[in-house]
């Protein structure tokens, strides 16, 4: 029951979020039938799998919720904005019970009957109006056909119905046939078989299927709703019948009867007259494994990178060739099962993006503003563990964006904009990394104002005049808040310092555009993964570093070079037209250089963020695999590197941050500019 009760949760965990999603989708793009009817199927498919499992709490909550639904569905209540923000608080608290059940039981919520009680009261005030209906294609779906021919009106239907697979007791056909009947009367049914032999037979499908002729006032979007319940692979035929057809109209006491007349298979029909036109039900092409296995697995997999690195180091001391093509067999395969299991780890960014809709309309009612979240490169994938981190700081800035950035609708229209202010999220893969951007088309931030905060606070003199990147940097330090009072949403100048420090923490950055008047942009990027990589092994002054083979243009021995100093003293290399900054890494790292002259060294051009430098180094070993350690774990960070690594030879190497690296020259060679202008 353990294993049986976690799956529950996390399909619980699924439907109630994709129930979400359709709620704030109905509100803003239109109630239309197919929604609604979406809607009605999660919450029967909950309350039957909540009932299967013994949880009659949520069972219970569960069915008044489909009740409320139904209503909807059948057109007799209209959905209105109100409905919607009383349903997303029972979805709320169906979260919560499902969570304390995991703990404590079956417990019911103190919520529940006044929330029930609330959906009646909405369902039957009338000073609301409903949300619109969507506007419709061009080409009408078959079930609009249907309603658009048959208008409600009493027809008797032929149905042929073929139940779904597997039968459980959510989606049995009886129980989905005697709901069928409390929308009409089932004047006759007729039953066809296709049992397999024993050897062949599986107790969860249903080798049968039925034939009934139906009288109802109900529109047949109604009934194929209902049948179709009945699991994947759940197909009804619908038709009216021709006034000739219509048979004796006195209803049948049962639905389920056996046939005398069903066509057995046979060597010409090898499934038999049961199997047309009955859609094949396809296997599964996903299944649920749990984090710990998958981590576990991956663990594993960089255990093996590393052991296979050490076989590769002593290769070249092995005379066998016959042996040496193994070994070099074998580190294919290694790197194939690692770009394997790399692929498990990596999800979706919509995965976490589909939480923040939700996030957006509750702040939006609560100050008072119209917002639109526009979500974008949901299918960009990055790896589950970053992805999870990120959470925190995306929710910020999108408080922020809301807070600060977007204006109320009167002074929208004031500006000349749209009352209904708009948020972007987005994400992409660019440079080797995963970029997150969230921009409105809000105010921007108020340059002058950020600046005056800075000198209240200490930060700047009053006559000092930062440039816009300098004042944006403002923005993430401990204590800043230009909000006029605390609230629940900002103003304790506690988030944008975390923001940054998080990032950073998976060696990401973050980046930020104003105009005033036009908008904000925020921007994150961070690392695809923090596991395995593939780098440039240099080796200076006898100790061993990695640079990320992403971050890497070029590399070449030096001839006559040109070498100059800059501004600010920096050292410049000429590179075929180019000048660079040339940074010598036995002098950043206080190291004595085995050889001190460019000329006998080599020169590797790295590039981050579109920024390029060039680093002197005494040799290049070679390109490694290597699996990433994170130096906070295992002992202190170190400024300027982002972690560590286990080389073949069984020696640590620090991993280089470039990203840090390129800011660290750029900030050195502006402060000396700056002292040599005074």
């Amino acid at each position: 029951m353990e294993s049986l009760a976690e799956i529950f949760y996390e399909e619980a965990s699924e439907m109630l979020q994709q129930m979400e999603q359709i709620l704030l989708r109905m509100e803003t793009e239109g109630a239309e039938s197919e929604s609604i009817n979406e809607l009605f199927r999660f919450a029967h498919s909950l309350k039957g799998n909540s009932g299967v499992m013994g949880f009659t709490h949520i069972n219970r909550f569960t069915h008044g919720l489909e009740n409320a639904l139904d209503s909807v569905r059948k057109g007799t209540k209209p959905f209105t904005s109100a409905l919607a923000s009383v349903l997303l608080r029972c979805i709320d608290v169906i979260n919560k019970m499902v969570d304390s059940t995991k703990v404590s039981g079956d417990t019911d919520d103190p919520n529940c009957e006044k929330l029930l009680e609330e959906i009646k009261q909405t369902l039957n005030a009338e000073n609301l109006s409903p949300v619109s209906a969507a506007p419709q294609a061009s080409v009408d779906s078959p079930a609009e056909k249907e309603a658009e021919v048959f208008n409600n009106k009493e027809t008797i239907y032929r149905i042929l119905f073929t139940p779904g697979s597997p039968i459980s007791a959510e989606n049995d056909p009886l129980s989905i046939l005697q709901e069928l009947s409390e929308y009409g009367v089932i004047l006759k049914s007729h039953l066809e078989e296709n049992i397999p032999s024993l050897e062949e037979y599986d107790p969860k499908t249903c080798y049968v299927r039925w034939q009934l002729d139906f009288r109802t006032e109900a529109n047949p979007v109604i009934i194929r709703t209902i049948l179709e319940l009945s699991g994947e692979g759940g197909e009804a035929i619908i038709e009216p019948m021709e006034e000739n057809e219509k048979p004796d109209q006195t209803p049948v006491s049962t639905c389920v009867e056996s046939s005398a007349n069903q066509h057995p298979a046979s060597p010409d029909n090898p499934e038999g007259s049961a199997s047309q036109g009955v859609r094949k039900i396809s296997e599964s092409a996903t299944i649920r494994v749990a984090t710990s296995k998958i981590d576990a697995l991956f663990d594993l997999t960089s255990e093996i990178v590393i052991a296979q690195s050490m076989l590769t180091t002593t290769q070249s001391r092995i005379q066998d060739s016959e042996a040496r093509g193994v070994i070099a067999q074998m580190e294919r395969y290694v790197r194939d099962l690692h770009e394997h299991v790399m692929a498990i780890r990596m999800i979706p960014v919509g995965y976490v993006f589909n939480r923040f809709p939700r996030m957006v309309r509750e702040l939006a009612m609560t100050t008072g503003k119209k917002v639109q979240l526009e979500i974008s490169g949901e299918e960009t994938e990055l790896d589950r563990t970053l992805l999870e981190a990120l959470t925190d700081p995306i929710t910020h800035l999108l408080r922020n964006s809301i807070d600060h950035g977007i204006e109320t609708p009167e002074e929208r229209l004031k500006a000349g904009k749209p009352e209904t202010g708009a948020v972007h999220l987005n994400a992409f893969q660019a440079e080797g990394r995963i970029h997150v951007e969230i921009f409105d088309d809000g105010k921007g931030i108020d340059i002058e104002r950020v600046r005056q905060k800075a000198v209240q606070l200490g930060w700047i003199s009053l006559d000092d005049r930062p440039t816009a990147e300098e004042t944006y940097e403002f923005l993430f330090r401990p204590g800043f808040s230009t909000a006029e009072k605390v609230t629940d949403i900002s103003g304790r100048g506690v988030g944008m310092d975390v923001v940054r420090k998080n990032v950073e923490q998976l060696g990401g950055m973050t980046m930020v555009q104003s105009e005033p008047g036009k908008g904000s942009r925020f921007l994150i990027k961070v690392p695809l993964t923090l596991a395995i990589m593939d780098g440039l092994n240099l080796r200076v002054g006898g100790e061993h570093f990695i640079v990320p083979l992403t971050s890497v243009i070029e590399t070449f021995q030096p001839e006559n070079v040109n070498l100059c100093s800059a501004l600010g003293g920096c050292e410049m290399v000429n590179i075929r037209g180019r000048f660079l900054p040339l940074i010598r890494l036995s002098d950043a790292l206080r190291m004595r250089l085995e050889r001190a002259s460019i000329e006998d060294g080599l020169v590797v051009i790295l590039e981050q963020d579109t920024e390029q430098v060039a680093i002197h180094v005494d040799e290049i070993v070679g390109q490694h695999q290597v699996v990433m350690k994170s130096l906070e774990t295992n002992f202190v960070r170190v400024p300027g590197f982002s972690g560590a690594c286990i080389l073949g030879d069984g020696h640590v190497a620090l991993i280089v941050d470039v990203g840090e690296l390129i800011r660290r020259t750029q900030d050195h060679a502006l402060s000396n500019l700056q002292l040599e202008t005074v």
